[in-house]
């Protein structure tokens, strides 16, 4: 073969090779650059590109790289999702969860209940306005429902729970005489807890330790009861008005309950100057009898207890008075005092009247609520068998009457 013949066919064994040489043996990037084959693919510095379409061109384009997540193994998703809780902690937390939530049913319940209470509370009111012969009954001026839970104390807005004291030490009009035999606790006066309200005095008979809120034994021959009393003193003041208690009384001989008001003056002019109204007074050894009285002073001039004096009139209701709840009411107008029991009168006596056969009248003047149980045996018969009882009281509730009545709330 001639040597210009096998130059020739070098020369063509040359150019096939350049031809078929892939464009990663290159050393440019193929980005940008004229391709032939639609979708071929081809590699530089391990990037990937593809033939694609570009306006009526074939041109290499970089395929973007699609990187998958890494896969995790459990032990890195714990530490990763640090802190970790122990199965300990969990149920902790559960049982947190849990009461969280309970707490928050119950309290919604509570809510839910109460406002029905109220809602009753109103509609009561509005349908059970006291209808007395000869009395124009007006509006409620203010009224106390004892709404809340079980054990609950009574609302401090309104009432002071009061140990065993004397005027002028402290408000409240002075509590236990020298007659009786109990300490006061306010921790003997809660809330029962029921749908429509109620405030409870638990009268006990001492036996070991004293609740740690007993206060001071003023009896004479020494206290063997722990029971309650709470008042409106310098809280809420009545001048005038209907005024009306729903109460069950407590059972056994040796209770003396009342339903009463004092003068909002008695630290300044003393007892019985300011004047004292017993809406209902129960001889609990006389059950089916409710008691109402007037406490006066014959001379008017202050802290003069020695001209103490009384007027009082009895009525028979004809059931036991600690079985079921009833209705003690106050009329009191400028000119008069009356005392009601279930709508009927107890008794009643005008201004003029009193000043001519009794002495000076001190009901002109602003006066506070009292609600207690007492044990009492010179009052209501020997309490040897009592060992303990509740005093319940539904409501209280100030109406106006014939025109007057006035409430204050401080």
């Amino acid at each position: 073969m001639s040597t210009n013949k096998k130059q020739c066919l070098a020369f063509l064994l040359l150019l096939s090779l350049l031809q078929l040489t892939p464009v990663s043996a290159a050393t440019k990037s193929p980005a940008g650059q004229v391709c032939k084959k639609k979708s071929a693919t081809t590699t530089f510095a391990t990037n990937k590109f593809i033939c694609k379409l570009v306006g009526k061109k074939l041109i290499w384009t970089l395929q973007k790289k699609v990187v998958a997540p890494p896969v995790l193994s459990w032990a890195e998703i714990a530490e990763k999702d640090q802190p970790v809780l122990s199965w300990a902690e969990i149920a902790e937390k559960a049982a947190a969860d849990k009461a969280a939530a309970e707490a928050k049913a119950a309290a919604d319940k509570a809510a839910t209940e109460k406002a029905a209470a109220e809602a009753r509370a109103a509609a009561d009111k509005a349908a059970n306005k006291p209808s007395i012969p000869g009395l124009q009954i007006g509006n409620l001026l203010w009224s106390e429902d004892f709404l809340g839970n079980a054990s609950e104390k009574i609302n401090p807005k309104n009432w002071s729970a009061r140990n065993c004291h004397r005027v002028p030490v402290s408000d409240g009009g002075g509590a236990c005489f020298g007659v009786e035999s109990q300490y006061y606790a306010p921790s003997a006066i809660s809330l029962d807890g029921s749908k429509d309200g109620a405030a409870v005095i638990t009268t006990t008979r001492v036996q070991g330790n004293l609740p740690a809120d007993a206060g001071a034994c003023l009896g004479d021959f020494g206290c063997r009861f722990v029971s309650g009393r709470f008042d409106t003193h310098n809280k809420v003041s009545f001048l005038y008005g209907y005024i009306e208690a729903r109460i069950k009384m407590p059972a056994g001989s040796g209770n003396h309950p009342a339903f009463w008001m004092l003068g909002d003056n008695i630290n300044q002019v003393g007892w019985p100057t300011t004047g004292e109204m017993d809406i209902t007074e129960i001889h609990s050894n006389i059950p089916n009898e409710t008691t109402a009285a007037i406490n006066y002073s014959t001379s008017g001039i202050p802290n003069d207890w020695r001209s103490h004096n009384y007027v009082t009139k009895e009525l028979n209701l004809g059931s036991d008075v600690s079985q079921g709840y009833h209705l003690y009411a106050l009329a009191w107008l400028p000119d008069s005092i009356a005392y009601y029991a279930d709508n009927k009168l107890v008794f009643k006596v005008s201004r003029a009247e009193f000043e001519a056969k009794y002495g000076y009248w001190s009901f002109d003047k602003s006066f506070f609520v009292i609600l207690n149980n007492a044990v009492s045996e010179g009052f209501s018969g020997s309490s040897a068998n009592l060992q303990s009882s509740t005093m319940s009281i539904d409501w209280v509730r100030s109406y106006q009457v014939n025109g007057f009545g006035q409430v204050t709330t401080k």
